[in-house]
């Protein structure tokens, strides 16, 4: 291993200690404020996009292939070669740079703190034209009509939620039948090993810091479960702390 790597390596791993250690810190306040939490989880994103984001990009855009190739149900948008893409859970919008194609676009998203960065960002691709934003929680999507989606576009979000079983349900109802979710999600290490012991003994403060985020859930065995007809999935192994590193993505069809 070249001594960049190595330095790289612990480089990380001080970070990851470092945004523990501070939610350690403010445990009395991030406790009883969801706002609180929810300003420091849009930090700790940005953090993480500066330092990791080219970490994961070849799987984002491998991922969002699943996008290209797809055809709308909707008679005028397929004429128009355009697709409508719901995204539950989308942050800054890190998701458009891969959008080569038009998209009749919602999000969902609970965190009212990302709207200013993430409208920000929409504005650099026009091929996204945004249709609605809908203030909520990817466990109730009540707002949200059944078999409107060709494309339900989740990232790194599954970790986070109360029950991603719910969320992967809610996603089947609004995808038209043969639509696709498209994921990428960071998941458990194996059983049994040091990674996954370490996921353990950090998620109690993890999960506060960021928002509810489990290091340790088993996303990918979650999808799998979830009762879609296929499931195209693979998994990578990205350069992040191993807290993080372990990584599924794919399409699952509807």
């Amino acid at each position: 291993m070249a001594p960049r790597s190595l330095f790289r390596r612990a480089f990380d791993d001080v970070v990851v200690s470092l945004i523990c250690g501070v939610g350690f810190l403010l445990l009395p306040i991030l406790i009883p404020c969801s706002r609180a939490r929810q300003w420091l989880f849009v930090r700790v994103l940005v953090l993480a996009g500066w330092l990791w984001r080219d970490s994961f990009e070849g799987a984002r855009r491998d991922m969002m292939t699943a996008l290209d190739d797809i055809e709308s149900r909707d008679p005028q948008l397929r004429a128009d070669g355009a697709v409508r893409v719901l995204e539950v859970g989308a942050g800054y919008g890190a998701n458009f740079a891969m959008m080569r194609r038009k998209v009749k676009y919602w999000n969902v998203d609970p965190n009212t703190e990302f709207q200013s960065a993430f409208l920000d960002t929409l504005k650099k691709y026009p091929k996204v034209e945004m249709e609605r934003w809908v203030p909520g929680y990817g466990e109730d999507m009540h707002q949200v009509p059944d078999d409107h989606f060709d494309v339900v576009l989740v990232t790194h979000l599954l970790c986070s939620v109360n029950c991603a079983e719910k969320v992967l349900q809610e996603c089947r109802r609004v995808l038209v039948k043969g639509g696709r979710l498209v994921f990428m999600e960071h998941v458990a290490q194996p059983k049994g090993s040091l990674g996954r012991l370490l996921q353990s003994l950090l998620t109690p403060v993890w999960r506060i810091v960021c928002c509810g985020c489990c290091l340790n859930r088993d996303s990918g065995d979650i999808i799998r479960s979830a009762g879609f007809a296929e499931v195209h999935m693979k998994e990578t192994h990205v350069e992040m702390p191993i807290i993080l590193t372990r990584h599924v993505y794919g399409y699952a069809v509807a």
